[in-house]
């Protein structure tokens, strides 16, 4: 994860010894109060599934498995290559898990949203790869649940086919068994085939809230990632920042620029924690910041 004012400096945007005469953003606590959080708060001394743990088994056990482990479904895709354990973007993955595990831990965060500034920066591949990363450590059970209502990616790029509407399946407070999917024994996935054209509307909806806070409490996973909508062309996306711990911002190495990231703190700002900016397609970024030094 890298600090958006080292990001800053990275577009070109301010180097370190540079004064144009105005003054940076002045940086503010955070306040996060959880809505319809439904989290599941272990006792000191008590571990995270302990009364509830035979119902938490089971809800996991009903789930149908599309593949026995992260590894057998990426050998069998081939185009899942980039979350190969033994790609450069997979060691990348394993690095970002290692700081939000230990982001999420020091915290007491369990809900994580990943999102970007506008679409196409590579949000929903981030979101799938960090789960994928997370669920290769057995002990960690995650939820990947594709929330981009008005453009659901995730399970185009899974390869799998997703059981129906999230949305619906939400509202109507579907058991966890009749629309997610499991991989292994510690990756359930929540997927989507069909995009919304009031999804801004139907993200506010007391019936999906209720509803997401009710699987996500069946199933008390130690990690639940969120690929959501962009946060600055998307409506939906503010909209689900109530039921977020955290949030992952995701940017575009060749396009986004400075002050999107700052329009995204700024409406982070008082909401929900940003737990850092992801670069991402950064290989060209060495050429796009000495064009945009010289404009």
């Amino acid at each position: 994860m890298i600090n958006t004012r080292i990001l800053e400096q990275r577009l070109g945007w301010r180097t370190g010894d540079q004064s144009d005469g105005t003054d940076e953003p002045e940086s503010r606590p955070i306040r996060h109060e959880a809505v319809l959080q439904g989290r599941i708060r272990p006792s000191p001394g008590q571990t995270r599934r302990s009364p509830r743990r035979a119902d938490i088994e089971a809800a996991w056990s009903t789930l149908p498995v599309v593949a026995r482990s992260i590894d057998e479904m990426t050998a069998a895709q081939k185009r899942l290559f980039a979350l190969d354990r033994t790609t450069p973007a997979a060691a990348a993955l394993d690095q970002l898990r290692t700081q939000l595990l230990r982001e999420t831990k020091a915290n007491g965060w369990r809900r994580i949203g990943v999102t970007s500034p506008t679409r196409g920066c590579g949000s929903s591949f981030i979101a799938a790869g960090l789960a994928a990363s997370v669920a290769r450590l057995e002990y960690i059970r995650v939820l990947l649940l594709d929330m981009d209502l008005a453009a659901p990616d995730l399970a185009r790029l899974l390869g799998i086919a997703a059981p129906g509407a999230i949305s619906e399946m939400l509202t109507l407070a579907a058991p966890p068994k009749k629309w997610l999917l499991r991989i292994g024994e510690n990756l359930a996935l929540g997927l989507n085939d069909s995009a919304m054209d009031n999804a801004a509307d139907i993200a506010q909806s007391p019936d999906l809230i209720h509803g997401l806070s009710a699987v996500i409490d069946a199933l008390a996973p130690d990690l639940a990632i969120h690929d959501l909508p962009p946060l600055l062309t998307e409506g939906a996306a503010a909209a689900l920042l109530p039921q977020l711990d955290a949030v992952l911002l995701v940017s575009d190495g060749t396009r986004t620029q400075a002050r999107d990231i700052v329009e995204c703190e700024h409406i982070l700002e008082g909401q929900v924690p940003l737990l850092g900016v992801i670069l991402n397609k950064s290989e060209d970024s060495g050429r796009r910041q000495r064009r945009m030094s010289r404009g």
